[in-house]
């Protein structure tokens, strides 16, 4: 059986390999004017960031957001996004990072 939706996830993953200090960028993309972070974390070789953003967006439109995206952080930040991730349908593994940001709106404890 294969499930199908027309539906986007609202996420947008931007992958950024190689990058000089990773730290500083953390710390900018997590204070970016425009987008909310949802997630942010170093790669596994720690020398790249995976910064997860909410958009609005359905399927169709997946592409022209990347793009979009990826030529604001281009123009902002100096650094280029792996084009990998226009591909609506890539896989992001998730690596151990304690340092990793959370939205606070996903804190799923209890207490």
């Amino acid at each position: 059986m294969i499930l199908t939706t027309n539906r986007h996830s609202g996420l947008l993953c931007l992958d950024f390999d190689h990058v000089n200090n990773v730290q500083t960028l953390f710390d900018r993309l997590l204070r970016d004017e425009y987008f909310e972070t949802q997630l942010l974390f170093r790669s596994p070789s720690g020398d790249g960031l995976k910064w997860v953003i909410s958009v609005d967006a359905d399927p169709s439109e997946h592409t022209g957001f990347f793009t979009a995206v990826a030529n604001y952080v281009y123009k902002t930040y100096g650094v280029t996004v792996d084009k990998s991730g226009c591909d609506i349908f890539r896989a992001c593994f998730l690596p151990h990072d304690p340092d990793a940001y959370l939205n606070p709106a996903y804190n799923l404890s209890t207490g």
